[in-house]
């Protein structure tokens, strides 16, 4: 009888244990990606040399970076969609970390003064349906990585010192195209 009791509690532990486990695991890993969200974030600030306004002052440990000036995060996760930092005076390059956000539709930098060359990691942006650039100091080609955004609506690069022609396999994709 002792026995029985004690397999029956063992299968009992067992099967609420092998429940829990895969409840872990997705917890895990929403915690993983949104904090590879917040790192790439990290990584973008690094290599920004200005901040004049201090917009990214309160971009730290502090605060949900879904709350971070400049970012949105979607309702359903916690995962950055939007990074919008126009008409800040920010100087420095496109962390090529950018590439790592990978629920991001939105970039719009326009305004500032960034330089350097789009980050190739950009074409890795799936999801990205507005490249916002224009009015920057970014030189360099049109990175043919874009081509893997499928979902490009938008690409604003005028007042930049790109050059080059727009590559030909990301020319039909966009719908608006100002460069």
């Amino acid at each position: 009888m002792k026995l029985q009791a004690n397999l029956c509690l063992t299968a009992i532990f067992l099967l609420l244990f092998s429940f829990k486990l895969p409840l872990f695991s997705i917890s895990a890993m929403h915690a993983l990606t949104n904090e590879t969200d917040r790192l790439a974030l990290l990584h973008f600030k690094k290599s920004i040399t200005s901040d004049p306004f201090r917009i990214l002052s309160s971009w730290n440990h502090s605060v949900s970076f879904c709350n971070w000036p400049g970012v949105t995060c979607g309702r359903r996760h916690p995962r950055v969609t939007r990074l919008d930092l126009p008409s800040h005076n920010l100087k420095g390059s496109i962390s090529p970390h950018i590439g790592n956000l990978t629920f991001l539709m939105r970039i719009n930098l326009q305004n500032n003064s960034f330089f350097g060359e789009i980050p190739q990691q950009v074409g890795y942006l799936f999801r990205l349906q507005y490249l916002l650039l224009s009015n920057n100091t970014i030189g360099g080609k049109i990175p043919v990585s874009l081509m893997n955004c499928s979902k490009l609506r938008t690409i604003d690069l005028y007042g930049n010192k790109l050059n080059g022609d727009i590559p030909k396999e990301i020319g039909p994709l966009i719908k608006n195209f100002s460069g």
